[in-house]
């Protein structure tokens, strides 16, 4: 039997490169595909332990496991949330740890425009959700509107619930250790992904290459700075004047990279290292998620104390903890931290 691993984000081809070059678990459905050729027929096992991703990814997932013509089991290890509870459904048989989760949602994106953009992005939107409760009606054989009705609710479903709603067709075990509920999904926001495809093609900051060949040249060199000064007035001069221009480019980098950190709730940082401390985009960065993780902290133990506070014993479902942080804060929490792990791993 062979075995798949959908772990991680749902991303798709194209950004998957990135949560790996991140070191973050993430499924695309090109390795699904690998897979699946290797497999060759023979029965395949899905390891599902996912908080969704992408919806188009998720869905070419589904439909790469649905087409297969081997016998196909899904075992939900942790969570199967969002687009990862529709790739669960591509599945003949879904087994479900006593301690997993499966949740399901309507389908969310974002619009810029006028009042027509906004209407017409909210039926595409429920256009996708119809999609999408095709494949949780092909499992469960509920109604369209009932399903439609779960998502709206966004769903949770303890192992018990799942299988009694036809999610899952076996509980995994009988005894099992209680998991403290709560979802860590990792999605990269959009931005996210883009500001790093950008940053990725930005060259170093030529200031450390000078500084390192500026010291190479003092140890080769004997002649001191009056020296050249004396015997090479234009030499000097012109050396004098690259620096300075090194400097001026230097100090106008360091600025911008300092605004491409500068997101709401981090001006007072982003303003202090540019007009006092002096400090680069990098140690700003270091600041910024050293405040956000203090902010974060009561915030993770808020979310526990509402996710075991929560009711999760009814027919419909619990709905899932709720988030007190804006989305506007996560993003930008998501963004530093994303920017600081770029930043080491370049060796900067």
């Amino acid at each position: 039997m062979a075995r798949i691993e959908i772990k991680g984000t749902i991303v798709s081809n194209d950004d998957k490169w990135i949560y790996e070059w991140l070191e973050m678990d993430a499924t695309s459905p090109r390795d699904v595909s690998n897979a699946i050729e290797k497999a060759n027929g023979e029965d395949l096992e899905l390891e599902i332990n996912s908080g969704g991703g992408s919806v188009f990814a998720g869905s070419e997932i589904y439909t790469l496991l649905k087409d297969y013509q081997g016998n196909v089991t899904a075992k939900i290890l942790g969570i199967a949330a969002s687009a990862a509870s529709v790739i669960a459904m591509a599945a003949k048989t879904i087994k479900i740890s006593p301690t997993a989760q499966i949740m399901i949602h309507n389908v969310s994106s974002r619009a810029w425009g006028d009042y027509r953009d906004m209407q017409q992005q909210s039926e595409v939107l429920k256009n996708y959700n119809t999609s999408i409760a095709n494949a949780y009606r092909l499992k469960t054989n509920m109604d369209e509107n009932q399903l439609l009705e779960l998502m709206n609710k966004e769903t949770w479903l303890n192992a018990q619930q799942a299988k009694e709603l036809g999610f899952a067709d076996e509980i995994m075990f009988d005894d099992a250790n209680q998991l403290v509920a709560g979802i860590n999904t990792s999605v990269l926001p959009q931005e996210v992904v883009n500001k790093i495809r950008n940053y990725m093609h930005k060259p170093l900051d030529s200031g450390k290459a000078a500084v390192v060949e500026d010291k190479k040249n003092e140890e080769e060199s004997v002649m001191t700075v009056e020296e050249m000064k004396n015997k090479h007035p234009e030499l000097y001069n012109q050396i004098l004047n690259e620096g300075r221009n090194q400097g001026i480019q230097n100090e106008r980098a360091r600025m911008q990279n300092l605004d491409d950190l500068a997101m709401p709730g981090n001006e007072e940082i982003i303003n202090k290292a540019k007009y006092e401390s002096g400090i680069t985009a990098e140690e700003a960065a270091m600041q910024i998620i050293k405040a956000e993780k203090a902010k974060g902290s009561a915030f993770l133990e808020n979310r526990k104390k509402d996710v075991e506070d929560s009711n999760v014993n009814g027919i419909d479902g619990a709905p899932a903890p709720q988030n007190h942080e804006t989305k506007a804060q996560q993003e930008e929490k998501e963004a530093e931290e994303l920017a600081n792990a770029v930043n080491k791993r370049r060796g900067i």
